[in-house]
């Protein structure tokens, strides 16, 4: 929504992504060095990021797969990278990676690194996982800035529309259902804002179950079960493809992270995954 200000001449929202995803990637490590020693767990620390990172590359790929779009992605990112030849094409092509990025994905894999994957890295989940539901609510506001992970078609009280050149309008347009790509997009659900607010929602809880001494492994497990059951629920009203007919493919990840916190919830110990910091 940021481009309202060029009216969509401009893609300022665009060129500051990648700045906001690093600030909400601060505030994240601010947290985490509140409950971990940072300098001790350094290498274990960078291998599960790389981990994530992946993770956020790979499942936005597998919707363009199941899609059925991926040689004409794999065409049009051959394209763009022979076109880097100076600094403006290089930010270019670095706003579009960003573009690709996926929450759900990463957090997935995190878990699942984090809880099965890695020796040593089990007693980091409680320090990592925590603050989370904190970098999606603002990760999610730099995706309702941007406007990338819009909703379906709606007419109510909530409902936004995009300035023109948006990727809403642009989508729209190739949906016949505008007439140019250059006006506003249709008014559709703000799921990026629906999903700022179930996020916070869960932080709240995060900090009140801190404050009354709350089993750590039932903080970790309703963070993971709380994303999934809210995002799960939400995903209904973005425009997204489907797998099968009736699901998509970050539905079926927000089950199998609700189902990751149900487990840690029941199944792991409090002392297995956390440590003091002294």
């Amino acid at each position: 929504m940021l481009n309202w200000v060029s009216y969509g001449v401009v893609d300022i929202a665009g060129y500051l992504s990648p700045f906001v995803f690093l600030f909400d990637v601060l505030i994240w490590f601010l947290f985490v060095r509140k409950e971990t020693d940072i300098i001790k767990n350094r290498k274990i620390l960078i291998k599960i990021g790389i981990f994530s990172l992946l993770g956020a590359v790979i499942s936005p790929l597998l919707i363009i797969v199941i899609s059925g779009n991926l040689f004409p992605f794999l065409s049009s990112a051959w394209k763009l990278i022979q076109k880097i030849n100076n600094f403006t094409m290089l930010k270019n092509a670095i706003i579009v990676a960003f573009r690709g990025f996926s929450i759900t994905g990463g957090i997935l894999i995190l878990a699942i690194v984090l809880l099965f994957v890695l020796k040593d890295a089990k007693k980091l989940t409680f320090a990592i996982i925590s603050p989370f539901p904190l970098f999606a609510a603002l990760a999610r506001v730099n995706c309702f800035c941007k406007g990338c992970c819009f909703g379906k078609p709606y007419e109510g009280i909530f409902s936004v529309k995009y300035p023109p050149a948006s990727i809403a309008s642009r989508q729209h347009y190739f949906r016949k259902w505008l007439p140019s790509r250059y006006v506003e997009s249709f008014s559709v659900h703000p799921v990026q804002l629906y999903i700022v607010a179930s996020m916070l929602l869960i932080f709240l809880a995060v900090v009140l179950m801190k404050k009354f001494k709350v089993k750590k492994n039932i903080i970790v497990g309703t963070v993971l079960s709380g994303y999934g059951f809210f995002n799960f629920f939400i995903e209904f009203l973005r425009e997204e493809p489907l797998m099968f007919n009736f699901i998509t493919v970050g539905q079926l990840m927000e089950i199998i992270l609700f189902f990751i916190g149900v487990y840690v919830i029941f199944k792991v110990k409090e002392e297995d995954i956390s440590e003091n910091k002294n």
